[in-house]
């Protein structure tokens, strides 16, 4: 990490594979947004075709992998033109070239993360329903209070989050009559300010259906982007 008076950056150095790695550190969204970037003295525009925590996906762009680019856009309109360090990670001929952020401003980070939290409200790769229950966890240091949750996973406000990549012990109660939901989940990314999101790596069978039926009955869920 650089830190100066006023700017905090978070390199990212081994930023997952923007399309074709399933168990990336970051969920992603597919949006379209216009790009500058520059190198070699030259800049171009471009577009963007996806977004994540961890870099973008540029559409038509075939460059060497492992060039270094300057990124200039901005991917939402409410939100200011952002300017991040890049590193082109791969490249697919006639298709473009995937990203990775390797220099952004953790305050640039962190509202990308809270963009992507709400574009992929209804577009998971598991249906989720609301659940408002407190989640018993033994590493955190805090009172932890689930939003949501999935057969994937679910995201946990807590003003103390653990590390990304850390693996803790939750325990819940579903709403269902049954008994507490026991699982062994590993932390995936962070939104500051509103908690962070929880991967399920054990859950027995029946849990997993007990989760899927409570989905199953539970009203669609429609979440509107956090408020800075």
């Amino acid at each position: 990490m650089l830190e100066s008076p006023r700017i905090l950056f978070w390199r990212l150095g081994a930023a997952p594979d923007l399309t074709k790695n399933e168990s990336r550190l970051y969920p992603r969204v597919f949006t379209v947004f216009s790009v500058e970037y520059t190198f070699g003295g030259k800049t171009v525009r471009a577009r963007a075709s996806s977004l994540g925590g961890g870099g973008l996906f540029l559409q038509g762009q075939s460059l060497p992998e492992g060039t270094e680019i300057s990124l200039r856009f901005r991917p939402a309109r409410h939100l200011p033109v952002m300017q991040i360090r890049g590193r082109i990670r791969y490249a697919l001929p006639g298709k473009g070239s995937g990203v990775e952020f390797v220099e952004i401003r953790n305050e640039d980070h962190q509202m990308i993360l809270r963009l992507i939290h709400s574009k992929t409200a209804n577009r998971r790769k598991h249906p989720r329903a609301p659940l408002a229950t407190q989640i018993y966890c033994q590493e955190c240091m805090s009172l932890a209070f689930s939003r949501d949750v999935s057969r994937g996973g679910m995201f946990v406000d807590t003003r103390d989050p653990l590390p990304i990549g850390s693996e803790i012990t939750i325990r819940f109660h579903l709403n269902d009559e049954g008994p507490i939901v026991v699982a062994l989940a590993e932390v995936k990314y962070h939104v500051t300010k509103l908690g962070m999101g929880v991967q399920f790596v054990e859950l027995s069978t029946a849990d997993r259906k007990r989760i899927d039926d409570y989905v199953a009955k539970a009203p669609k869920l429609v979440e509107s982007a956090p408020q800075e």
